[in-house]
């Protein structure tokens, strides 16, 4: 009885020890999942912030390219954007403003009222006057008033922008540094108390996967607003877009696939130079113009000569231009008409043979007295169209060699024949060929004819 109790009594002590200590410890994973849930939520309302301050700006940039279109052109058709943009603007406000307050971001609040207030001064005394009547004797007087306006709203995207990414890295710093003490305070139990070490560990796991589940996610939708494509019954599309930076959906690489009839298509890819703001503009504005002008043209060569003469009068930088492929084509009889300003990434597989399409004339930008060109191909049955930006034949390895156009066609005369099935073994390739990196951004629009008989019914246009 005696060596019974004395065992007892050193057991019990050992056995309240660990009990005290695991409560401790599940005490202390628990406090730990807290913090990560607090600081993981600032990080969702600090993503849905950003991502609903992209979406302002790219309105922004839509009613300000429409009005710009429709005051150089005079036709309302470029007023199309402006028109789509403009009601949404303040309801993505609304939603912005909510997220800061979730996120804690309460300095973003003073930007953001201005930004609504520089906004609606913009529409009432610039675009408004302006669209009613274009030649109003005070319109340069608007015109600098609007563009004080927009570098005021510039500004304050640019302060809320800056205000999220310190949110987001602060977010990041907290979580990171939450689970360096978890696994130090694991790491100290781990001999006596396996089991809480496990659940804390888990539990980390757990919310190290949501975070980047929920990365990916922002991610994925930022680049949902770089282009769309119509969807025609005898083209099967395949696209990618590679950036070769951390940035999201602001560059100058574009692609772009719009029905203009019930037989015919429109077909561009271009590469504006530059990064950043300036190109997000500019990209913008070469999307909605160029289709703007196939409303009243329906030759690639003239739409190509009035979209130089616009760019050459709208854009101010003297510096800026565009490489850019821009073809009509037509499934009655297959034909693909085409003009190419300095554009020479576009390439022709049939077979097992690749020819480059030759261009027709220099880069957008250059004179406004310059004209373009234009070529004839043929379509056949299972051609596939590759266009790309410079991204891809201009790639370098780490040793400094350049890929050029040759690589490039035997790439694609490789590759495999389903248009995104190319499109994505390009995009691997590229990075192979690049060590892993990619050095310039990159847009891929690869286009394959189909057959009569493999066609679907063209819905009628509205």
């Amino acid at each position: 009885m005696l060596a019974l109790s004395r065992r007892l009594g050193s057991t019990f002590p050992a056995a309240a020890v660990l009990a005290i200590a695991l409560i401790v410890s599940v005490i202390g994973a628990y406090i730990t999942y807290g913090d990560l849930t607090a600081s993981f939520n600032r990080h969702i309302a600090a993503d849905k912030a950003q991502r609903g301050v992209a979406t302002l700006y790219r309105l922004t940039l839509d009613e300000e390219t429409g009005l710009r279109g429709y005051l150089a052109s005079g036709q309302h058709s470029f007023l199309q954007p402006y028109m789509a943009a403009a009601p949404k603007f303040s309801p993505v406000l609304l939603e912005v403003w909510q997220h800061v307050q979730a996120s804690s971001l309460q300095q973003g609040r003073a930007p953001l009222a201005d930004l609504r207030k520089s906004h609606s001064r913009w529409q009432q005394e610039v675009a408004a006057p302006l669209i009613a009547d274009r030649r109003r004797a005070d319109r340069l007087a608007r015109e600098r008033h609007g563009m004080y306006l927009v570098n005021r709203m510039r500004a304050d995207f640019a302060k809320v922008d800056g205000l999220i990414e310190r949110e987001i890295a602060q977010a990041v710093d907290d979580s990171r540094a939450l689970l360096i003490r978890a696994s130090a305070s694991t790491a100290a139990f781990i001999l006596l108390f396996g089991v809480a070490a496990l659940i804390a560990d888990i539990v980390r796991s757990r919310t190290q996967v949501a975070l980047e589940r929920e990365r990916t996610i922002a991610d994925t939708l930022q680049r949902a607003f770089l282009s769309g494509w119509d969807v025609l019954p005898y083209l099967r599309v395949g696209t990618a877009y590679v950036s070769a930076t951390g940035e999201a959906a602001i560059g100058g690489d574009i692609f772009d696939v719009h029905r203009l009839d019930e037989h015919r298509s429109g077909l561009l890819v271009a590469d504006v130079s530059g990064k950043g703001i300036d190109a997000a503009v500019e990209t913008a504005f070469v999307k909605y113009t160029i289709r703007a002008l196939c409303e009243d043209y329906n030759q690639a060569g003239v739409v190509m000569d009035r979209f130089n003469r616009l760019f050459s009068k709208t854009i101010t930088d003297p510096g800026s231009f565009v490489s850019a492929f821009f073809g009509i084509l037509d499934d009655r009889d297959m034909l693909l008409t085409y003009a190419s300003a300095g554009h020479a990434s576009a390439y022709l597989l049939r077979d097992r043979k690749v020819e480059q399409l030759p261009v027709t004339g220099p880069v957008i930008g250059l004179s406004p007295d310059n004209s373009f060109g234009i070529n004839r191909v043929r379509m056949q049955p299972d051609d596939i169209l590759v266009l790309a930006t410079d991204g891809l034949s201009e790639a370098r390895n780490p040793e400094g060699k350049m890929l050029e156009d040759a690589g490039a066609m035997e790439w694609i005369a490789g590759g495999p024949r389903e248009p995104q099935a190319l499109a994505d073994e390009l995009v691997r390739r590229l990075s192979a060929f690049g060590g892993g990196s990619i050095t310039d951004d990159l847009a891929l629009l690869v286009i394959k004819m189909i057959g009569v008989t493999a066609r679907e019914p063209l819905p009628q246009l509205a």
